[in-house]
């Protein structure tokens, strides 16, 4: 038994016997690695929908890769805090190890725990939290009431700018446009948000016509959500085509 600790690393041993008539014998050598030391030194969630390495996914069956040092011989994952391990298959790439949960993740913020072993039996442990967001409200966009200057809800406007209120926008929207159908032309604008809401507000007059308009949603985990299309009528015309008098008892 050696006096001291030894590092990390190869020895290599051999035995040196005598008797008491000078006979000396050596063995064979025998090599042995002192391996104390383990770590996992990247955990990746490979279906990051969001924005990259920010561990937000849209996809229900989340995939992992783990990477660890070339001698480690197990690794398992759990996502219910160690109740239940799953084991990871290793890839044909030597120290790179793959999971994909097979079943459906509810949504929801989760931690996932890693555990590898390697050769000479140690084991760490290391911690990845991540969200997985599957869903999101489909919007609504309707003719802002002050600007539905006919009957209320017929969206008819004397209005050349109305605005326009986006309902059902969720709180983790990153990007919120408006699509306008005009005359078989579409224009895409982004909408705007302030402390009343998401609308969308026309940069220029528009003419008289029929205009169709419908919204499009994505949020940080990729999600994307369209609503029904909302056609309007902007009418600020009016003409007195004739006037006559019916009686006229004169000359017709």
């Amino acid at each position: 038994t050696p006096t001291g600790t030894w590092a990390d690393g190869d020895y290599t041993l051999t035995v040196r016997v005598e008797d008491d008539a000078g006979n000396v014998k050596h063995s064979a050598s025998l090599t042995v690695t002192v391996d104390t030391q383990i770590t996992i030194d990247v955990i990746e969630l490979v279906n990051d929908s969001g924005t990259r390495g920010d561990n937000l996914t849209n996809d229900a069956n989340p995939h992992f890769r783990i990477t660890v040092p070339g001698d480690v011989n197990e690794v398992s994952l759990s996502i219910d805090g160690g109740v239940t391990w799953v084991k990871a298959m290793q890839s044909a790439t030597p120290g790179v190890w793959n999971y994909t949960w097979p079943k459906t993740v509810a949504d929801g913020d989760y931690t996932l725990t890693v555990k590898a072993t390697d050769n000479a039996g140690n084991t760490v442990t290391r911690t990845l939290d991540f969200t997985i967001d599957t869903t999101l409200s489909t919007p609504v966009i309707v003719l802002d009431s002050a600007d539905d200057s006919g009957v209320h809800g017929d969206n008819m406007t004397n209005r050349t700018q109305p605005t326009f209120a986006l309902q059902h926008i969720d709180g983790d929207a990153v990007r919120v446009t408006v699509s306008v159908e005009h005359g078989g032309v579409t224009t895409t604008f982004d909408a705007t948000k302030d402390a009343g809401g998401w609308t969308f507000t026309p940069t220029g007059a528009w003419a008289d016509g029929d205009y169709t308009l419908s919204v499009s949603v994505e949020d940080k985990a990729g999600n994307t959500s369209h609503s029904a299309s909302l056609t309007v009528t902007v009418d600020t015309q009016i003409a007195i085509n004739n006037i006559e008098l019916v009686n006229d008892s004169g000359i017709p």
